[in-house]
């Protein structure tokens, strides 16, 4: 963590939130015990490396397991997320690396 800003780097590649949300949550709860999640707009990067011979993935259903499993730990609820970037790219290995963090000057509308 930097600040505000978490950037994560998972050493798997999956669509299972089930799976991303023990290895996110059991992360927090052994090295950052006093991160709480925070309310407010985020912005959340995601990129998935894959190799040649790794199966592929909808990148929409990554996000959405990654999403899951920062829910509860950086952000109360995934709708707090407005700007959301999800990239696949070749890498050395299967792995996923996110970065979320706080949106500074976002005007929100108030009801009238």
């Amino acid at each position: 963590m930097s600040g505000d800003e978490l950037n994560l780097r998972v050493d798997a590649l999956t669509t299972q939130s089930r799976r991303f949300k023990a290895l996110i949550g059991e992360f927090f709860r052994l090295e950052f015990k006093r991160a709480r999640p925070k309310w407010g707009p985020y912005e959340v990067v995601i990129e998935i490396q894959r190799t040649p011979d790794s199966p592929t993935h909808d990148v929409d259903n990554v996000a959405k397991a990654v999403l899951d499993a920062l829910t509860g730990v950086v952000f109360h609820d995934d709708s707090q997320v407005e700007r959301l970037l999800v990239t696949k790219t070749e890498g050395e290995r299967p792995r996923i690396c996110v970065t979320a963090r706080p949106m500074k000057d976002v005007k929100v509308l108030e009801d009238a």
